[in-house]
């Protein structure tokens, strides 16, 4: 079925069930209310909107030169980059490194661009078992439908129907209880991580400056993705990139607001290569495929190029009239939402999407929440617009010139205007009829009644004197002239000596040959903290943070005090064995009253993830967000703060600093060009909300956060 009659029939089908978009409906208001608590604490949300909209402008005008360097940074710690021209060329390359590695079982987190190449239907083709790790796209995968929602996939299924799945796919006992199921999946789940041979990820930033990319999750499932498989494989859009790694201090908050309306997401890891030397996990190879698939093509387009902005946040979607009445799964593509509507006609071809443009009310409420300013809903015009032109519709051209005669000549407007008082009562005869000539508008919808006196005859009964109405000027909006000989990206057939990576930089240089390059915006510390939440009190807003997240939070006085409250927490929580790694803080305070995993130098995953917590040390504490910060080294690798059922991170009371702009200085200051493969920011323990928008901790991560400050 073409992709209009496809849409036309799930938009159909969907809007007629009431069940399906009040809970579409009731799970966006508890969106909508978290957020407006989240975006209220910025100082100055429109000016952040604006700095973040100015960075991502300046990255894009010099998108191949952001790649270089991205490129280099990266492979100068053992990274090896891939570039991808196209959807055949990523599934080639990827495929080539799983057969390679002589792999048989792949764990992914939440990967949009492999939605876009459909890159599970390849891999399961080729007989390797693929599992989605994300709770949300898990339930999507045994349904065998693609994801819902950007960020939240299984939005539009009920508990009950989660439960039937389950037994069904994976034969778990019945369960109305979303904790529960959550629980089910997790332990299904846990051999799927350990056992994997591959984890594939995405990206939500590419960081130039140090090559790295920055995943943001929940759940802990990319974590575990990213540390557990020797072979991690990471497929991220071009567009992605940002200049500086002090860039996500605003980009970090911005998402989370946007996307799900909390102060930051659970994990926020920036991955700056594959195991480092010194560290005792991590994959053995990591490869970063960069993928292009028609992003070229829209950068060359001036018009829309800002669409590339994108930070896939999902909020346009959140308060779309239309994605609330058919849902994500009408769209038929893997972008949804406004923001898909604008991109899919570019990405696979305007006259077969251009349908997507036109399921807009034009009301601007994308453009008024994107955190990043793209002009949204003005794109979707320019899609009419440019389908319009390249393919004009002649029973349409023909009605619009009618349209545009009668409307500027009084004599003709006034006797229809008259006669079509006159024949709307007789409208009803055939109302919702194939003779209905408005039966595209009537079939869902009450036609409008005409007012029983137009304006003019209205002002002439009351005897005013005035001019005669002039022809209306031609909108401009709708009828805006496009630059004459856009640029175009090259599509030449290329010769052997010509690689993806030069073909790809050679079209975003064409692309931009019309944009004049530009620094991103010098915006210092102190004017970044005048837009972002206040932080008076470091101490007391920390001890905050954590309450609300769910987290543990205790202030202590010295080293015994916090080694007198790590046995307290034992015999509370029941301890059985202790996971940790050689540290000033941990060697002191760490109690030998049970069995300990010492992980400094390398451990058995199936031991490290029977223990019943894992203690850590940190770099610092944040008391914006009320985030741990740590890195591969302070944090005794990748898995350690993860894994376990339970996690106690213990900070000096020096390591408290006031917000994130100061822990990405401290971070350049501390590590230099040294990085750590992993650096992360944990904000309480792993949590989802997947089912039914109801939050339940230890998705796949800790279920417990204890943070011990002396």
């Amino acid at each position: 079925m073409p992709p209009k009659s496809q849409f036309l029939s799930d938009a159909s089908r969907v809007t007629a069930d009431m069940v399906h978009r009040q809970r579409i409906l009731s799970a966006m208001d508890k969106y909508r209310v978290a957020r407006t608590g989240t975006q209220g604490a910025f100082q100055d949300w429109q000016e952040a909107r604006k700095i973040a909209s100015a960075t991502k402008k300046a990255a894009i005008s010099r998108l191949h030169e952001h790649l270089m360097e991205f490129e280099r940074n990266a492979t100068a710690r053992g990274t090896q980059v891939h570039w991808a021209r196209d959807t055949d060329e990523a599934r080639a390359i990827i495929l080539g490194i799983i057969r390679r590695q002589n792999a048989k079982r792949i764990i992914k987190s939440k990967v949009m661009t492999s939605e876009e190449i459909h890159l599970n239907d390849l891999l399961e083709s080729e007989g390797f078992g693929v599992i989605e790790s994300d709770l949300g796209e898990f339930i999507q995968q045994l349904k065998h439908e693609a994801p819902y929602h950007f960020v939240f996939p299984c939005m539009h299924l009920s508990r009950g129907e989660i439960s039937e799945l389950f037994e069904d796919k994976i034969k778990s006992a019945p369960s109305n209880d979303p904790e529960e199921l959550t629980m089910i999946a997790r332990r299904w789940l846990r051999d799927k991580y350990i056992q994997a041979d591959v984890g594939i990820t995405g990206a939500n930033f590419i960081v130039a400056e140090t090559g790295m990319i920055s995943i943001t999750e929940n759940e802990g499932n990319a974590r575990l993705t990213g540390a557990l498989p020797k072979t991690m494989i990471s497929l991220v859009g071009i567009e992605k990139v940002v200049p500086k790694l002090a860039d996500l201090a605003l980009f970090l908050p911005m998402l989370a607001t946007a996307g799900t309306g909390q102060a930051l997401t659970c994990y926020n890891t920036a991955y700056g290569g594959p195991r480092q030397p010194g560290e005792p996990d991590g994959p053995d190879e990591w490869h970063v495929v960069l993928l292009d698939n028609h992003r070229t093509a829209l950068l060359a387009d001036s018009e829309q190029r800002d669409a590339l902005h994108c930070i896939r946040c999902g909020a346009c979607l959140n308060v779309c009239p239309i994605f609330k009445n058919i849902g994500g799964l009408s769209y038929g593509t893997t972008y949804q939402g406004p923001i898909g509507s604008v991109i899919t006609p570019h990405l696979r071809g305007l006259q077969d999407w251009k349908h997507l443009s036109g399921a807009s009310s034009l009301c601007g409420a994308c453009t008024a929440t994107c955190p990043v300013k793209i002009d949204l809903h003005h794109h979707l015009l320019h899609n009419r617009r440019n389908a319009a032109r390249e393919k004009p519709d002649p029973l349409e051209a023909l009605a619009w010139r009618l349209f545009s005669r009668s409307i500027n000549q009084p004599f003709v407007y006034s006797v229809g205007s008259k006669l079509a008082r006159f024949a709307q009562p007789l409208h009803r005869l055939v109302q919702d009829t194939p003779l209905d000539p408005m039966r595209a508008w009537t079939k869902t919808r009450t036609a409008p009644k005409l007012a029983p006196q137009s304006f003019k005859d209205w002002w002439r009964a009351r005897g005013r004197p005035g001019a005669r109405m002039t022809p209306s000027a031609e909108s401009t909006l709708g009828h805006a002239e496009s630059k004459e000989g856009t640029l175009k990206a090259d599509r030449g057939t290329p010769t052997p000596s010509i690689t993806a990576r030069d073909i790809t930089l050679g079209r975003i240089r064409e692309a931009l040959q019309d944009v004049t390059h530009t620094a991103p915006p010098h915006v210092s510390r102190a004017a970044l903290r005048q837009v972002m939440p206040v932080v008076d009190d470091p101490l007391s807003l920390f001890a905050a943070h954590a309450r609300t997240l769910r987290a543990d939070f205790f202030d202590l006085p010295d080293e015994a005090a916090a080694k007198a409250k790590l046995q307290e927490l034992a015999q509370s929580h029941g301890w059985t064995k202790i996971a940790t790694h050689q540290g000033r803080l941990t060697d002191a305070v760490v109690p030998r009253i049970l069995p300990v995993l010492d992980a400094t130098h390398g451990y058995d995953v199936t031991e490290l993830e029977a223990c019943s917590v894992g203690v850590t040390e940190c770099d610092a504490l944040i008391a914006q967000t009320g985030s741990v910060l740590l890195t591969a080294r302070s944090g005794g690798g990748r898995a350690l703060s993860v894994l376990p059922e339970h996690h106690v991170v213990l900070a000096r009371r020096g390591q408290l600093l006031p917000d994130l702009p100061a822990a990405y200085d401290y971070l350049h200051e501390f590590y230099g060009s040294a990085w750590a493969s992993l650096m992360t920011l944990i904000t309480g323990p792993s949590r989802t909300g997947d089912i039914e928008r109801i939050l339940v901790l230890g998705a796949h991560g800790p279920k417990k956060l204890s943070i011990l400050l002396f």
